[in-house]
């Protein structure tokens, strides 16, 4: 009988770990939130399990797929979704693997670094932050709101979730989002104009990119660390090829995530052979 894995998706790495589990002998159900995430893991021919889930409805899928471990692959910034899902393998009895994009290192990118050391806020930036080149890490959404406020226009590609901040914050920005009804229902219950939105589907080229800054005019380009797979090279290159400032979200740490395939297949080989 094969081994089986309950895997949390949702992203594309969690689609390539599954695919490479499955091709290592095991029975891998992904876990997704929504109808879209489980059309997108149906066409990479994935058995899913849809539906939002707290830790003790994870522990239930989990149990009754005969689950040896939860894989989880979820976003880098769904930090409530690894919660649940840590918490689901405790009570569950599972082991719990973090599988994660690596982040982006300082230095990478075309951008010439990473500027980093320190908190900054409003209070504490130094320098002409509409320089090309320029490159901030932030703590949080709240800290990069705090930095633009008072300051020129910013392209938030923060995602639908994380856009309150900004709004809070008073800050001139437009907004790119995916092109679905939770997505641009969520800005307009923030009261955030049509025509400062851009919904548009990922992946996103450099030029692209470049067209949606001068589209807003903006001197800022907001992302998150989303890594490679989250697009965040061209996002740089973009930034710094129209003199933008780049403000990036630092991830929460992981200290104990697995970020290559090979790593993953071996712990849960690992896991394997202890439990036989």
């Amino acid at each position: 009988m094969e081994p089986s894995v309950y895997l949390i998706g949702g992203t594309s790495e969690a689609n390539r770990a599954a695919e490479r589990l499955r091709g290592e002998g095991y029975r891998v159900v992904v876990s997704v939130a929504t109808d879209l995430g489980e059309g997108i893991a149906a066409s990479a021919g994935m058995e899913t399990d849809t539906g939002r889930k707290d830790a003790a409805a994870m522990a239930s899928s989990a149990a009754g797929i005969g689950a040896t471990a939860i894989v989880d692959c979820s976003h880098p910034f769904a930090r409530e979704v690894s919660r649940e899902a840590a918490a689901a393998a405790g009570t569950a009895g599972l082991p719990y693997l973090r599988y994660s994009r690596p982040p982006v290192a300082p230095g990478m990118g075309a951008t010439g670094g990473i500027e980093d050391g320190r908190r900054i806020d409003a209070t504490a930036v130094e320098g002409d932050l509409e320089s090309s080149s320029r490159i901030i890490l932030v703590d949080d959404f709240e800290a990069a709101a705090a930095l633009l406020r008072g300051r020129g226009p910013a392209l938030l590609t923060v995602g639908s979730n994380n856009l309150a901040p900004f709004v809070e914050a008073g800050i001139d920005f437009t907004a790119r989002v995916l092109p679905v009804t939770e997505s641009l229902g969520k800005c307009a219950r923030l009261g955030i104009e049509p025509s400062r939105i851009i919904a548009a589907w990922p992946p996103f080229s450099a030029d692209f990119n470049r067209a949606c800054l001068r589209r807003c005019r903006a001197d800022f380009l907001v992302t998150k660390d989303s890594g490679r797979e989250g697009g965040l090279e061209e996002k740089l290159t973009a930034a710094a090829a129209e003199a933008a400032a780049a403000v990036i979200i630092r991830r929460p740490p992981e200290p104990e995530a697995i970020h290559d395939l090979d790593s993953l297949v071996s712990r849960l080989g690992s896991l394997q052979q202890a439990s036989a």
